[in-house]
């Protein structure tokens, strides 16, 4: 909210778009900080031989989405 407000303060309109892009960064950045211990638990079920079937139902995401996260640990190099 306080993001919000301040974005909002911001005088002129290529002002806020820059300020935008800053905090749409700094979001992806604090996203991908928040999103690694999750891929390095799957990279771990991963190595011990859990299928993505057995992940996905053990934590009720789509078998799909836990595809997707795999990967994303292999791009990674923790699987």
């Amino acid at each position: 909210m306080a993001e919000g407000a301040r974005l909002e303060a911001i005088a002129g309109p290529l002002e806020t778009i820059a300020a935008m892009g800053d905090t749409y960064a700094a979001l992806d950045d604090a996203l991908d900080a928040v999103a690694l211990p999750r891929l390095r638990a799957i990279a771990q079920l991963r190595a011990q031989g859990w299928s993505y079937d057995r992940i996905a139902a053990a934590t009720d995401l789509s078998k799909g989405r836990v595809a997707q996260l795999a990967r994303a640990a292999r791009e990674r190099d923790l699987l």
